[in-house]
């Protein structure tokens, strides 16, 4: 199956890559290889051609985590005359990977009668109608069921996922704390796995959108969220996610969280006068993470269960299929 895929050009802007388009290019492309031709070429996540270039590192979004490096065979594939093989209908599909910032083509993906989908990865819930009109729409931040508009959701390539899951934690809750940039301390991709691969808890939130790569950093890593405000969270949106257990894991071990300093961990609108009292009332609680598990001894299942889950839900290859066994 050859694969026109038209990835938003991020040079002249404030960061390169594009996580929604990104992570369905990375599967695509582990589904059909070269038959996936990427234009413009997405050059940072190919190992082999990311060392060829000059680039500011300060606009590779996340440093680059998770994304960078994950593809190879840059320079196999054919990127030459593609506006005259959109016109022979040389392409079986082709796939506009963020569609509010890049409609190359367009005009002669259309007149030409292509086959077409567009994705729209941006974090807020507006979707553009005069594309939507046009074709299947793929919505990251859907809030409601809409005709011809589904639902889309990031993923993980599946050579990032922790193989098993520790057994011996050192951390209660991973240091990294949604929001308070001083703990954004990881400045390579090992240290900061390593970082919730070695605790039991990690904070996750909505940013901007409610989709956000942290989740399943958190997952793929073997750490159980505690995901605030998850219960606010549109149905359409973040549907691969496992919800319904990350709402129970959070009702059953918020606990977690009043050991801890609320002032460094909520976000104002999550603060209360009743979880600075529990803090109070807890700071001298022991942290100590070999009691935290004799008294919850569930809690490695839980982690196995999320991990699997992962393993099974979230690659970027299941995202690929997803896509293609709703237009194909």
């Amino acid at each position: 199956m050859k694969i026109l895929y038209l990835h938003s050009s991020n040079e002249d802007k404030d960061h390169y890559n594009d996580y929604m388009s990104d992570l369905l290019l990375h599967g695509l492309r582990e589904l059909y290889s070269d038959q996936v031709v990427d234009y413009p070429g997405c050059w940072y996540m190919y190992s082999d051609e990311i060392l060829n270039r000059n680039y500011d590192k300060k606009k590779l979004w996340g440093k680059g985590f998770t994304i960078k490096n994950t593809l190879n065979n840059y320079k196999n594939i054919d990127r030459d005359d593609i506006k005259r093989k959109i016109q022979n209908k040389y392409f079986d599909l082709i796939i506009y990977g963020s569609i509010r910032r890049s409609n190359l083509f367009l005009d002669d993906v259309i007149k030409y009668n292509n086959k077409f989908l567009f994705v729209d990865g941006e974090d807020d819930n507006i979707e553009d109608k005069k594309y939507s009109q046009l074709g299947l729409y793929y919505k990251r931040e859907l809030d409601n069921k809409k005709q011809n508009v589904l639902p889309i959701s990031f993923a993980i390539p599946k050579d990032k996922i922790l193989k098993e899951v520790d057994q011996k934690p050192n951390n209660l809750l991973a240091p990294l704390v949604p929001g308070k940039l001083k703990t954004y301390i990881y400045n390579n991709e090992k240290s900061y796995y390593e970082m919730y691969s070695k605790s039991i808890f990690a904070i996750t939130n909505k940013k901007a959108g409610w989709d956000c790569l942290r989740h399943y950093e958190i997952l793929m890593n073997g750490c159980i969220p505690l995901f605030l405000d998850l219960n606010s969270c549109p149905q359409s949106t973040m549907t691969t996610i496992p919800k319904k257990q990350l709402l129970e894991v959070f009702n059953n071990f918020e606990k977690v969280l009043s050991l801890y300093n609320p002032l460094k961990i909520y976000k104002k609108k999550f603060l209360s006068l009743r979880k600075i009292y529990n803090f109070l009332m807890n700071f001298t609680n022991d942290r100590d993470v070999s009691n935290f598990m004799s008294k919850n001894p569930n809690i490695i299942e839980i982690k196995h269960e999320l991990l699997d889950y992962t393993k099974k839900n979230l690659t970027t290859e299941n995202l690929a299929k997803y896509v293609l066994d709703n237009k194909i």
